[in-house]
């Protein structure tokens, strides 16, 4: 690492954290370094890449993977964007490089657009602890534990609100954080941005092949609380995929999952939207074969904050790893939505 992404990373972990605070000439030479550093453009791009264990109470620990930039550093106000996946995934599915390419990569493009970027693995996921009994990770357990992580965000890396990105099971915990049921004060999370909501019905195809009382029943019995799953299992899911993406997904989804978060969609919704609160962009795919669009008509009439609705033609349930244009699409769209205030300040690499 050389001086200038040394300093970087002690920009980060030093410059408004209060258990290691940074010296004030220390800061100014920081800063100093970084503007003059800002005006060339691979600079502004560079990606810097933590691990994270973070406690979230009861034993259980989840991995957390954070990305930035010096826009993220260099950005005021701060701004965090927390993305949680969906059921059977773990946040690997925001970081997808495919033969050095980031551009498949969620957290890479959050992170160049001047976020600090992360993506969480649930509870008896691949990475994080594993409970006794993988039943046991409830909606509502899941809900508390992210808190505790949009807690963690703020406090480490100077934020005042942090925002969120859901996907499936991944939106619903969103409305919760942002709403009247949330475990933390709701004025914490900034806005959320919905993609592959299941909210109060699915697609007759998904209920066929997955909603059924058998496999119900199955995940139920399950031992110990936890399904290992096969590659068949991510064929609705990764319909409409970049075909890259979707081998990639084939070989990297399947593993052993705490059936908890799955069995919640079968008594659905997750969370109600009338308890929502936070402003919400609910983004869908015209190929979505998991997600029909009567769902998401009825989750825009109940929903209790402010909501805006996208519809992105010819896109499946998994924009972010779908072509090339639809993957622009979706970002377009989502830091458009998140991008709202006039008054943020750059103080370099503008965005």
């Amino acid at each position: 690492m050389d001086r200038l992404s040394s300093w970087m990373v002690g920009t980060l972990l030093c410059f408004g954290c209060a258990e290691a605070p940074t010296p004030q000439s220390v800061q100014d030479e920081i800063f100093e370094e970084l503007e003059w550093r800002a005006g060339e453009a691979a600079f502004c791009q560079q990606v810097f890449t933590f691990e994270h264990e973070i406690p979230v109470g009861g034993g259980a620990v989840l991995r957390v993977v954070e990305k930035f930039s010096p826009a993220s550093v260099l950005r005021l106000p701060r701004r965090a964007l927390l993305m949680m996946p969906g059921t059977l995934v773990s946040g690997d599915m925001y970081d997808i490089e495919i033969d050095g390419a980031t551009d498949f990569s969620a957290l890479d493009r959050a992170a160049r657009a001047g976020f600090f970027a992360y993506a969480v693995t649930y509870e008896g996921y691949p990475g994080s602890s594993q409970p006794e009994d993988g039943s046991t990770v409830t909606a509502e357990r899941s809900l508390a534990q992210l808190g505790k992580v949009v807690n963690w965000i703020r406090f480490n890396r100077a934020i005042l609100k942090v925002d969120l990105l859901g996907t499936s099971f991944g939106s619903s915990l969103a409305i919760a954080l942002g709403g009247t049921q949330s475990p933390i004060p709701r004025s914490r999370i900034g806005r959320i941005v919905l993609q592959a909501l299941v909210y109060q019905q699915v697609t007759p195809l998904f209920e066929e092949v997955f909603f059924s009382p058998e496999v119900q029943e199955m995940l139920e019995n399950a031992p110990g609380g936890y399904i290992l799953t096969a590659p068949e299992v991510y064929g609705l899911i990764l319909f409409g995929a970049d075909p890259a993406a979707a081998a990639w997904g084939f070989e990297n989804f399947p593993g052993l999952y705490a059936t908890g978060p799955t069995l919640a969609g079968f008594d659905l919704p997750v969370f109600d939207a009338e308890h929502g609160r936070a402003p919400a962009l609910q983004l869908w795919g015209s190929l979505d074969l998991i997600s029909p669009f009567a769902d998401v008509e009825q989750f825009q009439s109940e929903y209790g904050g402010p909501s805006e609705l996208r519809i992105l033609p010819d896109a499946g349930h998994a924009p972010t790893i779908a072509v090339p244009e639809m993957r622009d699409a979706f970002w377009n769209e989502t830091f458009e939505f998140l991008d709202y205030d006039p008054f943020h300040v750059f103080l370099a690499c503008a965005p």
